[in-house]
């Protein structure tokens, strides 16, 4: 049995889950839910490094300045999607998230052409096309964008670029950058009234404590898993988590999908389905 695709594919389902967590903390202000989430975040991740012997070695991979100006972007870029992403499922935009992430990856092809000058297929192309046509489609249809969800996905790609520039292992990278990022939440939660920042030990707040296992759990088993599957399989997969979270928003949520915003979520469908075939079966094939 391969146990990196069934570590994968539990992490990628939970993250498609991850809404229903986030929707217990919908009374309280994004910005205090994220803030609270990157201070456990650092905790536990601290504890964790520190047990198994590799906190010290952790620390003294932030080697230089420039080095740790590009973590601290890592980690103002993923706190920055964080908090979008709360944000999101706490006003019933869980569709919109789903949207995001279903885009991410092909605006990770444009990206990877645009900054680091690799090659786009002719299918790249395609489905990068079919994205700008589904903004377009429903800029026309609804009358707006969906800023939103191409926020998320923007954050997530230049933080992937951003992370690419800097040689760290996964996990004592996401520890520093969300070490560096930490006192910037630690001061709005002490600058804020306590009610707000709420500190309190009640449901709420365990949740909020929580929040940092939400985040740590499933990393550790991402990268796991990385160790386990090829990127083009893990790629592939990744998919699993918006699917679900599309599923959640629709089912129970009951999240509204009228006609032209489905019919913009099949052309992503069309441009992801597009995208796997490039990038997992063609490829496959021409190693086989």
């Amino acid at each position: 049995m391969n146990y990196g695709f069934f570590v994968a594919f539990i992490v990628f389902t939970f993250w498609g889950l991850v809404p229903i967590f986030y929707k217990q903390l919908d009374t309280l202000d994004a910005f205090v839910v994220m803030s609270h989430r990157i201070i456990w975040s650092v905790i536990f991740l601290a504890i964790f490094l520190i047990v198994i012997g590799q906190f010290k070695k952790a620390l003294s991979e932030l080697k230089s300045l420039k080095m740790a100006i590009n973590l601290f972007l890592c980690g103002a870029l993923i706190s920055g999607d964080w908090g979008l992403y709360i944000y999101m499922i706490q006003k019933n935009l869980i569709l919109e998230t789903s949207l995001g992430y279903f885009i991410s990856p092909l605006f990770g092809i444009l990206f990877a052409r645009v900054f680091l000058k690799e090659k786009m297929s002719k299918l790249g192309v395609i489905s990068i096309v079919l994205v700008l046509y589904s903004c377009l489609h429903e800029v026309f249809t609804l009358g707006s964008l969906p800023i939103l969800s191409i926020t998320l996905a923007l954050l997530v790609n230049f933080y992937t670029i951003i992370r690419k520039k800097v040689y760290v292992s996964s996990i004592y990278g996401f520890f520093l950058e969300t070490l560096l990022i930490a006192p910037f939440a630690l001061i709005y939660l002490f600058y804020i009234p306590r009610t707000l920042a709420h500190f309190d030990i009640d449901y709420l707040g365990l949740l909020l404590v929580l929040s940092g296992l939400v985040t740590l759990l499933p990393m550790l088993g991402f990268n796991y898993a990385t160790q386990k599957l090829s990127l083009t399989l893990l790629s592939y997969m990744q998919y699993i988590c918006p699917i679900i979270s599309f599923l959640v928003a629709i089912f129970l949520y009951n999240e509204p999908i009228n006609q032209d915003k489905l019919i913009s979520f099949i052309i992503i469908f069309i441009a992801v389905a597009l995208s796997i075939y490039d990038n997992v079966f063609k490829k496959g094939l021409k190693n086989g």
